[in-house]
């Protein structure tokens, strides 16, 4: 066992009780980061993970179309298990997709139009519409792919050769959803209710990284405790479907997640329609 596994092993078992327990806490922090930094280093993880496109693409039978974000191995990384999730979904059957319909937009206005007229000039009210679906499709695409990667991290843990650049990856992620509520939290909003939704999401990522790596950032948030409270309970909802996850269940957590929400009427979950043949495009 190296030092990372060793440091990682006893995070995960840390007890707190100890009478030195911040000390060895932080001990065991900093060796984990100095072993995974040393380690991240002096392996080729673009190799690493090319080897891994070509194992999927071979097995599929696909190629994997990358997004613009994937700028780094560890994103392309998630891409590729995300891609292996969507094969599996289509070969079962269970291929679907996140859609807003008319209706759905005329539902997620409904609790933002309000907000939003406040800061309209009364003879602008037709900015409101297309401000409102401006923050409506910007929070889809973030709830999307926030979920997704959770469900993709869990799976790359599994990896072991891949936990070093893992944790530095999703730290720094983290700690840029830090510095950005920060931010927000600074400045006049076009709807609080939107920033509440982007909070709790940008949130959510913390009680994943605790449970893989046995560090908690959330407190670094200095949210509100319902909002604290509330993405816990998200992720306990999202730990019991991922726990029995089959092919197609990312969308079955989607759904639970917008339920907790109060989301459910604002997006449609269906079947994929113009399912592609032979190559699937990471969504």
């Amino acid at each position: 066992m190296n030092d990372f596994e060793t440091a990682l092993l006893g995070l995960l078992n840390f007890d707190g009780s100890d009478p030195d327990a911040a000390a060895r806490y932080n001990a065991l922090f900093k060796q984990m980061v100095t072993a995974s930094m040393q380690i991240c280093g002096e392996t080729d993880f673009d190799a690493l993970v090319n080897q891994r496109i070509q194992a999927v693409e071979t097995k599929y039978g696909a190629k994997i179309e990358f997004s613009e974000e994937a700028t780094d191995a560890y994103k392309k990384l998630r891409e590729v298990v995300r891609f292996e999730l969507a094969r599996e979904s289509l070969l079962a059957n269970m291929d679907y997709e996140v859609c807003c319909t008319q209706t759905n937009l005329e539902n997620a206005m409904g609790k933002i139009r309000g907000e939003l007229e406040k800061i309209v000039p009364a003879d602008q009210k037709e900015v409101v519409e297309s401000m409102g679906y401006s923050l409506y499709s910007d929070f889809t695409k973030f709830f999307v792919c926030a979920v997704f990667d959770m469900i993709a991290d869990s799976r790359i843990y599994d990896m072991r050769e891949f936990r070093p650049l893992q944790l530095n990856a999703m730290g720094k992620e983290i700690r840029t959803n830090v510095n950005v509520v920060h931010q927000q939290a600074n400045k006049p909003q076009k709807s609080e209710i939107v920033t509440n939704w982007f909070n709790l999401i940008m949130i959510l990522p913390s009680y994943l990284f605790k449970k893989l790596y046995g560090v908690s950032f959330t407190e670094m948030f200095e949210a509100p405790q319902k909002q604290k409270d509330d993405a816990a309970h998200m992720y306990n909802i999202f730990v019991r479907s991922n726990e029995s996850f089959v092919a197609g269940d990312e969308y079955k957590i989607l759904l639970h997640l917008l339920a907790e929400m109060g989301l459910s009427e604002c997006f449609t979950v269906r079947p994929k329609v113009n399912k592609p043949a032979s190559k699937t495009t990471v969504n």
